[in-house]
């Protein structure tokens, strides 16, 4: 099967946030860690770890397109969906928490660690 590419470049992605170009929206992003500091340190350590392998796919909001990424952070699946704002510039984290389904990435499937019956990790 033929891997799927990003709508934003992950190379585009990485240079934003290594230089602090990121902003966490106000979602489960941020309420799954206990300050703002700790989202941002946990966005940014993901991102900088992020490959092709780490795609999932890319959907259509309101007004941008964003891609998806499954991640395994501390063993545990986790669901990242990011877009780029090119206005300001900035990448935007829409939402970054734990999976609560299977989701399949370029490098295989990425399952929550409590996914009933199956166990959990890649």
């Amino acid at each position: 099967m033929k891997a799927k590419i990003p709508h934003w470049p992950l190379s585009r992605v990485k240079e934003l946030v290594a230089i602090g170009q990121v902003f966490v929206q106000r979602t489960r992003a941020l309420d799954m860690f206990s300050t703002q500091e700790a989202a941002y340190a946990a966005v940014e350590e993901t991102v900088a770890g992020l490959t092709a392998r780490s795609f999932a796919h890319s959907t259509a909001q309101t007004r941008d397109v964003c891609d998806v990424y499954g991640v395994l952070r501390e063993g545990e699946g986790w669901y990242l969906k990011l877009c780029v704002d090119d206005d300001v510039p900035e990448v935007a984290i829409i939402s970054f928490h734990l999976l609560e389904r299977p989701l399949r990435t370029n490098g295989g499937v990425i399952k929550p660690k409590a996914y009933p019956g199956r166990g959990g990790g890649q």
